[in-house]
């Protein structure tokens, strides 16, 4: 099988070489009898993002480096998605928040014929470490958007998400989002499109880098998920109509 492997970045500089490296690592010694390839997806960084992605896709062939002419973390993952045809397509975020494990289980997932596979920091089986702020936002946007949209997902946000071809080609040219409401909206419209949605646990973790700072504001982000949240709803009523 082929898998696309998508890492959105946006300076990434003090992660990325050692995350990409690791992750080609990773899928050479476990997804044997598989293609796989690794498109960074940049973001229009102004760090060193760009020079450091160049030279990995040097050295490997298995690395891409996708350059942006503007942000959107979504946008990112859209446009590495549909580079390439392949089996499977997955992102997971630069700061490998996710552990890789979780590659090999998606994999699995839709190989045994899954079509849209998410990582879920609320299955029993997850292992997360995060501070009680984002755990206890994280639970109140799960009640309102489980309770707006009625989806059997308990996790919309994870950084971690793998779809097969066929989702791909349905659903990808539907999304409006170009930001991280991205994916969130790809679950809705896989469901409504009637795609199956399966959640696997993920171990996961908040404190990765130490000198890496987040630059994702908790607070502001659950206000735009909400707000996003709430514009789809009306947007999938109005085509009822």
């Amino acid at each position: 099988m082929k898998i696309v492997i998508a890492i959105p970045a946006y300076n990434e500089e003090l992660v990325l070489e050692k995350n990409i490296n690791k992750i080609s690592d990773f899928c050479v010694k476990n997804l044997v009898g598989n293609e796989f390839i690794i498109i960074i997806a940049n973001n229009n960084s102004t760090d060193k993002t760009a020079e450091i992605a160049n030279q990995l896709s040097a050295q490997n062939p298995a690395i891409r480096h996708l350059l942006l002419n503007q942000r959107g973390k979504g946008l990112a993952i859209a446009k590495a998605w549909q580079e390439t045809v392949a089996d499977i397509y997955c992102f997971m975020d630069a700061d490998l928040a996710t552990d890789l494990s979780a590659l090999l289980t998606a994999v699995e997932q839709i190989r045994l014929g899954a079509e849209v596979v998410v990582g879920s920091r609320f299955h029993q089986a997850s292992k997360v470490k995060r501070s009680w702020s984002r755990a206890f936002i994280s639970r109140c946007y799960r009640l309102f958007f489980k309770a707006l949209f009625k989806i059997p997902i308990n996790d919309f946000p994870c950084g971690f998400k793998a779809i097969n071809k066929k989702v791909r080609d349905s659903v990808l040219n539907d999304i409006l989002n170009t930001g991280f409401f991205w994916d969130t909206e790809m679950l809705v419209l896989a469901s409504r499109q009637g795609f199956s949605l399966t959640e696997i646990p993920v171990i996961w973790s908040e404190f990765i880098e130490p000198d890496r700072k987040s630059r994702l504001n908790i607070i502001k982000t659950a206000f735009d998920y909400i707000r996003q949240s709430i514009l789809l709803k009306i947007r999938l009523a109005k085509l009822k109509k």
